[in-house]
């Protein structure tokens, strides 16, 4: 599989899409507020362990809105330039990421991160995979002639 394959572009754009869908409500303050309230419903709604979502002060709304945003044009570079650096890049980023969610869910905070971690997960494997593929067969030799 070349790195300017259609299937490696869409997988990397693929899980740009959904970061974006994931991401764009946290994008501001108010629309955070409002996906923090949904998350703490579906917290109590479904019983789920862990602590519940705590109220949110301007402080921590600015901190959410700013990645959000982050996380909005990271998403936005994936969708228009599928790239393997860009591929690879975000893989390690899914495995930082999964990392402190399975930290903090073990320290306490509410399983509604498992969900988030399933999907972070799924990105981190698929484009690891392909990576890998990629990068096996640039190192591979050239077949003599």
């Amino acid at each position: 599989m070349s790195p300017d394959s259609p299937w490696f572009r869409r997988i990397v754009r693929g899980f740009a899409l959904y970061d974006l869908a994931v991401t764009l409500p946290f994008a501001t303050p108010w629309t955070a507020q409002v996906m923090l309230s949904v998350m703490g419903q579906v917290h109590q709604g479904v019983s789920l362990g862990g602590e519940a979502m705590p109220p949110f002060t301007p402080m921590h709304l600015f901190f959410v809105a700013l990645f959000g945003v982050l996380a909005v044009i990271w998403a936005l570079v994936r969708i228009t330039q599928p790239t393997v650096l860009h591929g690879a890049i975000d893989t390690v980023g899914r495995a930082l990421v999964a990392t402190w969610m399975v930290l903090a869910v073990t320290q306490g905070a509410s399983q509604v991160l498992i969900l988030f971690l399933v999907m972070e997960l799924a990105g981190m494997v698929a484009q690891g995979a392909v990576l890998s593929r990629v990068w096996r067969r640039e190192a591979a030799p050239a077949p003599a002639r």
